[in-house]
């Protein structure tokens, strides 16, 4: 059983799962029911995870105000204490939950470093930790303090007595030089300097040999022109070939928006079933097969159902193998049922904020 009980409208269900996929990034154990029939297994799997749950997590949209199934999975909670709504539309809660904050994440696109989320989350370990829930209002910030100034160095006042003191003594010398120049007759020519002697210039030192490890690294950073791409250079060569440029490159860093595709964690663990029957000629083994085949049809169509919001690509499903349950009704007839697993996996459109350098 989960931690975490999500309830949404089918509708939704292409924008859901990044919130599903990113809760259980965060560590949580989540259940939605996407993937199971209709019907009293699905009646008694909803309420036995409802029971389970320590949180409930009802997801408001356009679509899902006006959800009968929504709004009593979101009464249950509510009851019980353990309700946190979620906006991703702009609509306002159904009558009977307009009282209780809903986290916004109207436009969100799965950023874990989303103020927003950050506030969620915040929620969301208070209310699994048994604390009373925080509201969704960001914290305010400190203004940092001024820094001190440093105290007034006494040098400058030193470096004017000393010239005062020098001048002196250079007007003194000049003096006595021209009164003595006046009582002789012939001057003593001054010797000439001795040349200085030569000084050889210093010896360069050697260039740094690049390594195989070193150049690989560098070309890394510098394609991906990240601040962090510089910094682990830096990190591993202080003093390589390249480190002064790094340094310099570090200096042009911005903030910069950027959207790509991540692998997404598996759906995992949500169960199908197909039936086939011997009534069309089949034998018992053929209608297992079929039983099978349905179920392998049903989770690729579900797989790939979730791509059409453009949030996800490049769907991959998988499906267990397991013994069909066949029954005769009758002595014509025999009925085979499959009951499989079956798992989802998707790339994730990730929206980040990274800093471009150079």
């Amino acid at each position: 059983m989960a931690d975490i009980f999500i309830s949404y409208k089918k509708e939704d269900a292409g924008r859901v799962i990044r919130l599903v996929e990113t809760l259980r990034a965060e560590g949580f154990s989540v259940w939605w029911d996407h993937g199971i029939k209709a019907g009293s297994e699905w009646d008694r799997a909803i309420r036995s995870e409802l029971d389970a749950a320590r949180l409930v997590i009802a997801v408001w949209s356009n679509a899902s105000v006006s959800a009968i199934w929504v709004k009593e999975e979101a009464n249950f909670g509510k009851n019980r204490g353990i309700l946190l709504p979620v906006k991703i539309d702009n609509v306002d809660p159904p009558f009977g939950f307009t009282m209780i904050q809903a986290a916004d994440l109207v436009g969100w696109a799965g950023d874990r470093e989303d103020p927003r989320w950050d506030f969620l989350m915040h929620a969301v370990r208070e209310q699994l930790s048994g604390e009373t829930p925080a509201t969704f209002e960001a914290p305010l910030r400190q203004a940092p303090k001024a820094p001190t100034p440093p105290p007034q160095s006494s040098s400058k006042t030193a470096i004017i007595a000393i010239a005062a003191v020098l001048l002196l003594v250079l007007i003194g010398g000049a003096i006595a030089l021209f009164t003595l120049g006046g009582n002789r007759q012939t001057a003593v020519p001054t010797p000439a300097p001795a040349p200085p002697p030569v000084v050889a210039a210093p010896t360069p030192p050697p260039q740094p040999q690049i390594t195989e490890n070193e150049q690989k690294l560098w070309d890394q950073a510098f394609e991906a022109k990240t601040r962090q791409g510089f910094q682990t250079y830096l990190v591993s060569y202080p003093n390589g070939a390249y480190a002064q440029r790094a340094r310099d490159i570090l200096l042009t860093c911005r903030s910069e928006q950027r959207e790509g595709w991540k692998p997404g964690p598996d759906v995992a663990n949500q169960m199908l079933r197909g039936v086939g029957d011997t009534t069309s000629g089949m034998s018992q083994p053929q209608a297992c097969q079929k039983a099978k085949d349905d179920v392998i049809a049903m989770a690729k169509r579900l797989c790939e159902t979730i791509t059409t919001n453009g949030g996800y690509r490049a769907p991959k499903w998988t499906v267990g193998d397991k013994d069909c349950e066949c029954n005769s009704p009758n002595p014509r007839v025999t009925i085979c049922i499959a009951d499989l697993p079956y798992s989802c996996r998707w790339e994730m459109k990730v929206s980040e904020r990274v800093e471009i350098c150079g």
